[in-house]
């Protein structure tokens, strides 16, 4: 089933998150395994990443073998996390 995840990072902005999906090798035309879609923007006081992810083991995975260590390198503690599942996910269709 997919799932939502929404990480909130105090303090982070959009030089600090481009520099973390650098180094994590995320890009939109290299997306993690399991991710079907990302989304990224300022809060007040900081940095929201909303992404939807095919499963939860696909989730754990990246946020394991790939998050993780890139914040550890960074200095910085991990974003916080609210984790759901979806009972619909859908895109619009690509225009020709």
């Amino acid at each position: 089933m997919a799932i939502v995840i929404i990480g909130e990072l105090p303090g982070g902005n959009a030089q600090f998150d481009q520099e973390m999906m650098r180094q994590i090798g995320v890009s939109p035309t290299s997306p993690p395994d399991g991710a079907l879609a990302r989304f990224a923007g300022p809060i007040e006081g900081g940095w929201r990443v909303i992404s939807v992810w095919e499963s939860q083991d696909a989730w754990e995975k990246f946020r394991r073998e790939r998050m993780e260590p890139a914040f550890k390198q960074a200095g910085r503690d991990m974003p916080t996390y609210q984790v759901g599942e979806l009972e619909t996910f859908f895109t619009a269709p690509q225009s020709r």
